[in-house]
């Protein structure tokens, strides 16, 4: 555990999508469920991706589906917290791209947790890789920030 990574600052991610934390969202302990998180950083995740129209299964090309997921959290939150999670694309190869996330308190500097999520781009019917498309491929480089951000 001595070599993880610090948090990083709002430099580090491309764009920001706002969300709101539940009544519900908090465990016993009066921060949110592990799992809350990981449901915060899909959607999150999918709005920036749905913004660049990716994921329209309804349209039968290509779709990204997740293969690979992890969390790290470094300070807790809490209902009534809102949120900002900023997402930047980390490496784009032949049919994967990792996609990482921060979750930052409104308005603070530095996150209070980040996330991954391995995508592949699959064909919608048979669900078999794909190499991803280049219009997509061209609209994540727009998404990507250095490494120590």
């Amino acid at each position: 555990m001595g070599d993880r990574e610090p948090p990083r600052s709002r430099a580090g991610y491309a764009v920001f999508q706002p969300m709101q934390t539940r009544w519900n969202d908090n465990d016993q302990y009066g921060h949110l469920y592990n799992a809350t998180y990981v449901e915060l950083f899909d959607e999150a995740m999918n709005m920036s991706l749905l913004d660049l129209g990716f994921l329209d299964h309804r349209a039968g090309g290509p779709i990204q589906v997740v293969v690979e997921n992890g969390c790290t959290y470094f300070r807790e939150v809490a209902y009534p917290d809102r949120l900002e999670i900023g997402l930047r694309i980390a490496h784009v190869g032949r049919s994967s791209i990792r996609v990482e996330l921060g979750m930052f308190r409104a308005g603070e500097e530095t996150e209070a947790a980040r996330a991954h999520f391995t995508l592949v781009t699959v064909d919608n019917a048979t669900r078999r890789p794909l190499p991803t498309p280049q219009a997509q491929r061209e609209a994540l480089q727009g998404l990507r920030r250095p490494t120590d951000g």
